[in-house]
């Protein structure tokens, strides 16, 4: 007997919702940058330094979250890593006169960031289907999140100075009561997957996990965390280098680049359902690169809006079709596949941001985004090394009488 998959859409909402909140203080360190620049007299390598406390243990945490929940399950996982998430953040700028504080908060906001995803996303895959589509929805979380940021960091910072980032901690506890709300029954679920011990190991009996395929993968995120991370780091800082633009003129790119990214997301999940993942990943890929190219010509601070938002609705394109991708190729390793692809490659990109920062020190930011311009071209280049995998995940189903058991593929 074949079944669809479940959906649970006020469970997907409500995740949404959380991933909303929990890349919003992503959103927010980012946004924060220029005003340690002026406020702090901090240097592009220093706030360079400050994306790297966000990314540094994140990077290694990630995958053993993943790994957790894999074995565990563990949901209220992500409830406590969006709590983390928003009390680092709003800590970091009470201690702003003591840069070894304002790191070691960072950090510990990044491994809440961390602890967030893999739990979420292995539910958002449970309520949303395994779909590309419903993944795009979830992911799209993140893109609100990541654009709200900025405006909600100029408020408060300019409402209270530094010390504003106190009132950044609001997101993580309302959404987080939210999500409590509605998932309250589910929360301390052993396994998001919901089967017994006899049909998870029937189930990984089924599909073998596919680790060069994934690694192949792997490198090709790590070009566009580097275009994330990068973007995020330097967009800001890039107008008021070069056209000696306000802060607040400035932030404007920063939050057109992930609201662009929302509509990239969602179309690129819609697309990837009809048109096949490997087009579309390849094609955002090429657009990315011609939309930087865009930004390093820019003539005035108006084309950088323009093209920065070109860059988030393309860059974006292929995000919720990278992770069904990465499901398919370790379809016994949800958690960790989730972690690497929503986690550990956006760490990549925040370890290589000092590097940026000193390029931009010594040369200038423009430097930064001709760098990065090169780099998603290659991965453009090497998205041409994946392969499609047709089945994600098989489970086995009883028979309603219970007398035998078949097969059950998601595509």
């Amino acid at each position: 007997m074949t079944t669809s998959p479940a959906r649970n859409r006020a469970g997907l909402w409500a995740l949404t919702a959380t991933h909303a909140a929990n890349d919003f203080y992503t959103g927010a360190v980012a946004a924060l940058l220029p005003f340690f620049v002026l406020h702090a007299d901090y240097t592009y390598a220093a706030v360079a330094g400050i994306t790297l406390a966000a990314t540094a243990l994140s990077s290694v945490a990630q995958p053993m979250f993943g790994h957790l929940s894999d074995r565990f399950g563990m949901r209220w996982m992500s409830l406590v890593g969006l709590l983390t998430a928003g009390i680092g953040v709003a800590l970091s700028g009470l201690v702003s006169d003591s840069y070894p504080a304002v790191w070691i908060v960072i950090a510990i906001s990044g491994v809440g960031v961390a602890a967030y995803h893999p739990a979420a996303t292995m539910e958002a895959r449970e309520t949303g289907g395994g779909t590309s589509g419903a993944m795009s929805l979830f992911s799209v979380g993140g893109n609100v999140g990541v654009a709200l940021a900025p405006s909600a960091v100029i408020l408060a910072v300019g409402w209270l100075g530094l010390n504003g980032t106190a009132l950044l901690v609001i997101p993580a506890i309302v959404l987080g009561f939210v999500y409590v709300a509605v998932s309250w029954r589910h929360l301390f679920a052993r396994d998001s997957s919901a089967g017994t011990p006899a049909q998870e190991t029937a189930t990984r009996a089924k599909v073998s996990d596919d680790w060069r395929a994934f690694g192949s993968l792997t490198l090709v995120l790590a070009m566009w965390s580097i275009a994330y991370v990068g973007t995020s780091t330097f967009v800001s800082l890039y107008s008021i280098e070069r056209f000696d633009t306000s802060p607040e003129f400035a932030s404007v790119a920063l939050s057109l680049f992930p609201a662009a990214g929302a509509v990239g997301t969602l179309t690129g999940g819609w697309l990837a359902d009809r048109f096949g993942r490997l087009r579309i990943v390849r094609t955002g890929y090429l657009l990315a690169a011609l939309s930087t190219v865009a930004i390093v010509l820019a003539a005035t601070p108006v084309v950088v809006i323009v093209a920065t938002a070109a860059l988030g609705l393309s860059l974006f394109i292929p995000f919720a079709a990278q992770i069904t991708l990465a499901h398919s190729y370790l379809p016994n390793r949800i958690g960790v596949a989730s972690g690497v692809t929503l986690g550990l490659t956006l760490s990549l990109g925040g370890v290589v941001s000092p590097l940026l920062g000193r390029i931009a020190d010594h040369a200038n930011v423009r430097t930064v985004f001709v760098m990065m311009a090169a780099l998603i071209a290659v991965g453009f280049a090497l998205s041409f090394v994946l392969t499609e995998r047709a089945v994600e995940h098989h489970e086995v189903v009883a028979d309603p009488d219970g007398a035998d058991t078949r097969e059950r593929a998601r595509a």
